[in-house]
């Protein structure tokens, strides 16, 4: 057997040689045709839900996975953009190279777009934000009564 046989043509030179990290992310590339035509572009995409508390044990949310928004990010990055991931409580890992912000709330999540989109050339919100949220948030939690409950809900600012 050929000591360079069943090497990529990384420039590699002699049995047991292995490239250089910026050749064989080069040659990957070729094989799998990756587009890079989101260099220098500045992503940002909103994901997963939003929860807003009724009491200290109580919230209303979604059942948003995050997984279309996480998708969309790791998409992005790989295409080569700085991406900015603004996301709800999920059990995601971050994609390679994407800056994630955790928040919890709608207000929240409202005040990190705010913060971020200035600086960014494409924003995909996919995030499942929660449309109300409670006029009052009970400093203890509500017991539990033979009597209904009422809650009183207000509107979340739209991001």
């Amino acid at each position: 057997m050929d000591p360079g046989e069943g090497y990529l043509a990384c420039g590699m030179t002699g049995a047991g040689r292995l490239a250089g990290q910026e050749a064989i992310v080069a040659a990957v590339r070729e094989v799998l045709k990756t587009q890079r035509d989101l260099d220098g572009e500045t992503v940002l995409v909103t994901a997963g839900p939003t929860c807003e508390d009724l009491d200290p044990v109580r919230y209303i949310t979604n059942r948003s996975s995050g997984k279309m928004g996480y998708a969309v990010a790791e998409a992005a990055a790989l295409r080569g953009a700085k991406v900015i991931l603004v996301s709800g409580r999920v059990s995601l890992e971050s994609p390679a190279g994407v800056e994630r912000i955790d928040v919890r709330t709608a207000n929240e999540m409202h005040q990190a777009v705010v913060e971020r989109i200035a600086n960014c050339s494409i924003a995909i919100l996919a995030a499942a934000v929660a449309d109300y949220r409670p006029v009052e948030q009970r400093a203890e939690k509500i017991k539990k009564s033979d009597a209904a409950l009422t809650i009183a809900l207000e509107p979340t600012t739209d991001i």
